[in-house]
């Protein structure tokens, strides 16, 4: 919601929205009044999209989407490109499917007796876009992980698993609570810190390594003679003498 009801007019509210899908290059922008908490539920006004947003991954865009009303009522939305300022709008007058009094009236008190189970649903809306948001992010961390940095194992497992959330997503999801979105997320929070775990281990098992060496002494990478593990590669060769 960008506007409350009883605001003083003329009025200009914004807020900046991302998409959805990466690599997508428009955005649908509807627009809605009323007071439930889920958008099927208030009065459709209108709906414009906003094309040529330059391709790049999910979340990445900012999309400026600024509500303003003038002196008479008459309700003005654009949508702004920040990167590109591709610009696209829509005007709503008083005549063009805006709510009467007596539905006002009714609306609000819709909104009051299904307040709680409209809390209820817009509760499971945030925490199913949660996951979602946190696959993607998953996603992407492994893709910039060095493979060498990370056990063959590990990634199957972690990528198993993604496909098996996406496939609940997509096919057993339907009567799942905000409790069941926030559960299959902790179980990729999961497995994403034990592999991260393993990694930041040996990556201090490196340095602890590192400082087992006497004073004096210097690794190969350095100029001297000495692996990591502190031993001393003289050792290995052979003396023709």
């Amino acid at each position: 919601k960008l506007i409350e009801r009883n605001s003083t007019i003329p009025t200009n509210k914004s807020k900046d929205f991302t998409t959805a899908e990466d690599y997508q290059d428009y955005v649908d922008i509807q627009v809605y009044e009323g007071e439930r908490g889920m958008v099927k539920d208030n009065n459709y006004l209108g709906k414009f999209t906003m094309g040529n947003i330059p391709k790049t991954l999910r979340g990445v865009p900012k999309i400026k989407v600024t509500f303003n009303i003038d002196s008479n009522g008459i309700l003005e939305v654009t949508a702004e490109d920040m990167k590109s300022h591709q610009k696209s709008n829509i005007q709503i007058t008083n005549e063009k499917g805006r709510l009467t009094q007596s539905q006002i009236e009714a609306m609000l008190a819709d909104a009051e007796k299904y307040k709680d189970e409209d809390e209820l649903a817009r509760g499971e809306l945030i925490a199913k876009e949660a996951l979602k948001a946190y696959m993607t992010r998953t996603i992407r961390a492994m893709e910039d992980i060095d493979e060498s940095k990370i056990m063959k194992r590990d990634r199957e497992r972690l990528e198993g698993k993604l496909q098996e959330v996406q496939e609940w997503l997509d096919k057993g999801s339907a009567k799942a609570g905000k409790e069941d979105f926030e559960a299959k997320q902790k179980e990729l929070e999961s497995a994403m810190n034990a592999i991260m775990l393993r990694i930041n281990r040996a990556h201090t098992d490196f340095w602890e390594q590192q400082v087992t060496l006497a004073e004096g002494q210097q690794t190969i990478e350095n100029g001297g003679f000495f692996l990591e593990s502190g031993l001393d590669i003289r050792e290995l060769i052979e003396d023709p003498d």
